[in-house]
């Protein structure tokens, strides 16, 4: 039987356990819950974690939780640029989030969190903005509890957010995505590869090493249509450094998921509940990352719960998003600045297709700011080697560790 709580955390990912761990922490007597009968699976990302947000959030990574090192990322544009970056920002690992998640989640228990798996959010009872109730089925037994504070780190599909009836992503501010983990006929490299190109939409596809020939390769994208798997298997076989890379039977796993772009409607307080992580769109998007932003709203939310509890001061709750700006300072506005010149370029139908996804490349690297777009539009109007001379120029201007070079595969 589930006991009572203070502070109830819904979902066991990155955010969730991390808000507990932060709430049990801060001395009130909390409950981490989630759906699944094994935390950490299924695995609905890429795995991948950027080194600068690791380094300021000081998170350790668990034993056996680090797959690889990722020393740099290229862009493959439009199949005929090359961009590989070295800067600092683009350095990364990725993680084998099977061992990661439950990891953090013994953390919490550690800390003093009750930590339940298999343990399902049914419904709620509601006193004007505020839960009051909360129900539970915990292995097939049902179950209620009456928190004072609820986290609700429960991913995009957040079962909290529908049965308070709160809307908080549009499809156009959510993409779909599908990977495949598979093992590549050589080695690879040792970066992540993000590719933008009409083929996959308005998104971007991705290989992100696990080991020297073992990779998560897969697309996102808004408005995908259809059936994602089909969509992934002909990008596989048509794409040709994929093709020479991947072959399509050998999968070692699939893994499916949705992710919500930089934003979030209203604010991530409603009542006493905290939205965190995935929930409420705290998250790298243009990037893929997801991971450490969500680890670190979660402690935020974890710790301001804790204190509107101890201090019995629902109020403190309105501190949440100031915590979230001091654990991350201007990293959330910054990606939804970039989300947001990334989106105008990819709307502007003036612009070849292609080349508006040469530009979004650009923009999402850094090397190119918005106030430079139209210069840059000029630049892929010159012959390829020229334009890629160019480009070289500019970066060695900027004094940017990058590179660039032609892609001969249209």
């Amino acid at each position: 039987m589930l006991k009572e709580c203070e502070i109830l955390v819904v979902g066991a990912g990155p955010a969730g356990s991390s808000a507990a761990m932060a709430a049990a922490e801060g001395g009130a007597r909390t409950l981490l819950i989630d759906r699944k009968k094994e935390i950490g699976t299924p695995v609905q990302c890429g795995e991948v974690v950027g080194e600068t947000l690791l380094r300021k959030l000081k998170l350790k990574l668990p034993p056996g939780a680090l797959a690889a090192k990722l020393d740099h990322t290229t862009f493959l544009l439009d199949r005929r640029v090359k961009l590989t970056s070295r800067e600092p920002y683009w350095k990364a690992v990725t993680l084998e989030r099977k061992i990661f998640d439950k990891a953090l989640a013994a953390r919490a228990a550690e800390a003093g969190a009750m930590v339940h798996a298999d343990a399902r959010l049914t419904d709620i009872k509601m006193d004007g903005d505020r839960v009051v109730q909360a129900t539970i089925v915990h292995q097939g037994v049902e179950a209620k509890v009456h928190p004072k504070v609820i986290v609700a780190a429960d991913g995009v599909h957040s079962t909290l957010s529908r049965l308070m009836n709160v809307e908080l992503f549009t499809e156009k501010a959510m993409a779909k995505g599908i990977e495949y983990e598979m093992v590549s006929s050589r080695r690879l490299p040792s970066g992540m590869q993000i590719f933008l190109e009409p083929e996959v939409g308005l998104g971007y596809g991705w290989v992100i090493p696990k080991g020297p020939r073992r990779a998560n390769v897969g697309l996102a994208a808004i408005g995908l249509k259809g059936s994602r798997r089909d969509r992934l298997q002909e990008w596989l076989t048509t794409n040709p450094m994929l093709a020479s890379m991947f072959d399509v039977d050998k999968v070692l796993e699939v893994k499916t998921g949705d992710a919500p772009l930089p934003g979030f409607l209203g604010g991530p307080r409603r009542g006493n509940v905290l939205f965190a992580g995935d929930a409420a769109g705290q998250t790298l998007a243009f990037v893929g990352e997801g991971i450490a932003p969500s680890y670190a709203c979660g402690m935020g939310a974890g710790a301001v719960a804790a204190a509107a509890v101890r201090q019995n001061d629902m109020s403190r709750l309105d501190c949440y998003e100031n915590a979230i700006e001091d654990l991350l300072g201007s990293e959330l506005a910054e990606g939804g600045d970039i989300k947001d010149n990334i989106l105008n370029v990819w709307m502007d139908e003036s612009i070849p297709a292609g080349d508006r996804t040469v530009l979004c490349g650009l923009l999402m690297s850094e090397v190119l700011f918005p106030e430079e777009i139209e210069e840059a539009r000029a630049l892929l109007s010159m012959p390829q080697q020229t334009m890629v001379r160019a480009m070289k120029d500019a970066l060695a201007k900027r004094k940017a560790r990058a590179t660039v070079s032609a892609l001969r595969l249209r």
